[in-house]
């Protein structure tokens, strides 16, 4: 009996958890100026929360996803004329801990949710991808 539930338990694991630590984290695209940056949040519909004097990282203010069960932010770097993005979300009103958005979420899960906003966001550039 206490095999079965041990089996249990564990098959069980990764169907709770929204994202698995071993995903990316970062979604790189190539040739994009801060300018196209900016410009690329406001298209989308988002407000910038904060960025560093030099203009080097830039974060969002929370954004609710389609569905509007997650509310995502975004974080974005222009390194060597590439664009770094990555980000974090939280399910409002259940948990206002920032978790850090991969790709590794099952789908309709929170993860899966502002993984595919933040890809959304990336591929409106119309420039190459790279997930790292």
């Amino acid at each position: 009996m206490m095999k079965i539930f041990i089996i249990l338990l564990m098959m069980a694991g990764p169907a709770t958890g929204f994202c698995q630590s071993n995903a990316k984290q970062v979604i790189k695209v190539a040739g994009i100026s801060l300018q196209q940056l900016v410009s690329g949040f406001l298209d989308a519909g988002y407000s910038i929360e904060k960025s560093e004097a030099s203009m080097s990282v830039i974060i969002t203010h929370l954004k609710e996803t389609k569905k509007a069960s997650v509310a995502t932010l975004l974080k974005a770097k222009i390194q060597d004329g590439n664009l770094l993005l990555s980000g974090e979300y939280i399910v409002p009103g259940k948990d206002e801990n920032h978790s850090p958005i991969t790709n590794a979420g099952i789908p309709g899960s929170p993860c899966s949710e502002s993984w595919e906003m933040m890809h959304d966001f990336a591929q409106s550039f119309k420039k190459p991808l790279e997930i790292q």
